[in-house]
């Protein structure tokens, strides 16, 4: 039951963060909760197996979309200067 309280704590915390105004403290607080991702995905493996991990992923590309969509238009070199 700890693996789920960690997953729905992390959630509530990554959209309160999704809330902040964009500076510096909203993209390093993110940065953190991207940190806390593999930790959040490892409890939630050991607990439910892979299909859990899986529907986990799905929800934290869900919440990270526009940061993932930025970085890769950028590694691809299709993004817009800043």
């Amino acid at each position: 039951m700890s693996a789920i309280l960690v997953a729905g704590i992390w959630a509530l915390v990554a959209n309160l963060v999704a809330m902040l105004p964009h500076n510096r403290l909203h993209f390093t607080l993110g940065g953190v909760l991207l940190l806390c991702f593999p930790v959040v995905l490892w409890m939630i493996g050991q607990a439910f197996g892979g299909w859990a991990v899986f529907a986990v992923v799905l929800v934290g590309v869900s919440l990270f979309r526009l940061p993932l969509v930025y970085y890769i238009k950028k590694a691809l070199g299709k993004h817009e200067p800043d």
